[in-house]
């Protein structure tokens, strides 16, 4: 073990683990406690990194071009849709764990014939009450089992990071695909980042695994999978410094809250007013931090030719290129 980190409860200890091969870290115990995310969804507009999720199900229903609208927020969407753009409209694609519904919902207004899979009973709920009947509960094991060779595309947006068994939640989600489908995966990027930084992501047990490119190159090669990753040069030109902090800068002045959970995920800080003092330290703060993780990968993917097209955000595209 290199590290250790706390968990989200308390005493809890995991050890985290680094492999030089393929230079991907990963926590252990490499387990989830589902109750976790019972409380992350419950209260997911005031649970800090997942509040900007809710946020974005509630505006987008009001956005003429919802996928333009998402892919000017973040990295991941915006690589969606640029790949989808270069896709021919008679496909058919599955995005799985699609929580609140948004990305399916964004991805339908361009008029692609798309199904959003999520485990959760409430999330599936939710999403169909305010974007429609787009979308289907179940496990993904059984639902590769019943839909084998059935999509065109798969995507999968910041959730290969959160599973215990990720190689062989790949074998399932690339069951899914026909004969030269694609698989679109992101995740937090740990070759924008220096070797020695063995864990620069949420903490576990919401993140069990931080993945490079390596890590996805060895994947490729086990399962006989075309491997490419998406160039983020033109995103990280518009967005450079903008991106992350303007967006929670907004969200601080609209809901003037510091959203933060209890252990048994009750709210610390009630919705209200706060001080604003505390307002603008707050927006300091979140300047700072968010500065120290975007600037270096930015300028770095500026200036060292090796890290060109890099961005914290890591897409990776995997084509099947046999039946099995």
């Amino acid at each position: 073990a290199l590290e250790n980190f706390n968990g989200y409860s308390e005493g809890e200890r995991f050890d985290i683990y680094y492999c030089s091969s393929c230079n991907t870290s990963f926590a252990w115990p490499h387990a989830v406690d589902s109750k976790i995310y019972d409380i992350i969804y419950s209260k997911p507009d005031i649970v800090p990194g997942y509040n900007r999720y809710a946020l974005y199900a509630k505006e987008i229903i009001s956005k003429k071009n919802a996928l333009d609208y998402l892919a000017d927020k973040e990295p991941m969407y915006y690589a969606v849709r640029e790949i989808l753009g270069q896709t021919n409209k008679n496909v058919k694609i599955l995005e799985v764990g699609s929580g609140l519904g948004y990305l399916t919902y964004g991805i339908t207004q361009k008029r692609y014939d798309i199904t959003g899979l999520d485990i959760s009973q409430d999330a599936v709920k939710g999403a169909e009450n305010q974007f429609g009947a787009h979308y289907v509960c179940g496990d993904v094991y059984q639902y590769a089992l019943d839909n084998p060779a059935t999509f065109d595309v798969v995507i999968l947006t910041e959730v290969i990071e959160h599973l215990p068994d990720p190689v062989n939640f790949c074998d399932s989600l690339i069951s899914l695909l026909r004969p030269g489908g694609r698989l679109i995966i992101t995740t937090p990027n740990k070759s924008a980042y220096p070797q020695h930084e063995y864990w620069n992501t949420e903490l576990p047990p919401v993140h069990l695994t931080w993945f490079s490119e390596d890590s996805f190159k060895m994947i490729s090669k086990q399962k006989n999978l075309d491997l490419s990753f998406f160039d983020f040069t033109r995103f990280n030109k518009k967005h450079f410094d903008i991106s992350g902090f303007k967006y929670y800068e907004w969200y601080i002045k609209r809901h003037k809250i510091i959203p933060t959970l209890s252990r048994e995920g009750e709210v610390l800080q009630p919705k209200g007013l706060i001080d604003d003092t505390l307002i603008k330290k707050t927006k300091t703060d979140l300047k700072r931090f968010i500065r120290s993780i975007v600037e270096p990968v930015v300028i770095s993917a500026f200036t060292n030719k090796e890290n060109r097209g890099r961005n914290s955000t890591l897409c990776v595209i995997f084509k099947k290129i046999h039946s099995k």
